[in-house]
């Protein structure tokens, strides 16, 4: 990985995002939301140790990233700028799950959100090294810090509720 390509990309994006100090999280998701014509919604997930402390599902009509509630606030940014990083560098999702073994795991949604889903859960491949920079890159940026709170923007509907209960179970 070439590092310094890397930092270049993660400071070409925080220069377009328009991301100064203090950071407002909320105002970033919004900015992001309209560039990409799209919501962004932030849902809080119940932690376990086996859960992502932040997942990033690019649904057909919107963006949610589901970040670990029981962090304090500071960690909170920090994950969903991780996640925010995914989004403007467009990482991808692995497809190595057929569509029958995806159905298997989770029926209910489309085989393609559970590839992203399962894509990202380690910090040896490029895409997360470059998305942790970011958020780093980010914060640093803001001098560490954040107004506002991240919290939850959305009622959720049958399919997201389920969502929430499966990686939160």
């Amino acid at each position: 990985m070439d590092l310094a390509r890397v930092r270049k990309r993660c400071e070409e994006e925080i220069q377009r995002l328009r991301i100064g100090t203090p950071l407002d999280v909320a105002a970033l998701c919004e900015r992001l939301a309209e560039q990409r014509g799209r919501p962004l919604h932030l849902l809080a997930l119940t932690s376990r140790t086996s859960n992502p402390s932040g997942l990033w599902v690019a649904a057909k009509k919107a963006d949610y990233i589901f970040y670990d509630e029981s962090v304090g606030e500071a960690h909170r940014a920090h994950i969903v700028l991780h996640e925010i990083g995914h989004m403007v560098f467009e990482h991808a999702g692995v497809a190595e799950l057929d569509d029958l073994t995806a159905r298997l795991l989770a029926p209910n949604l489309d085989p393609k959100v559970v590839r992203q889903l399962l894509c990202r859960d380690s910090y040896g491949n490029e895409h997360e090294q470059e998305a942790e920079l970011f958020a780093t890159l980010v914060l640093m940026r803001a001098g560490f810090e954040v107004v506002g709170t991240v919290t939850p923007d959305v009622e959720e509907d049958p399919a997201l509720a389920r969502l929430r209960e499966v990686l939160s179970a």
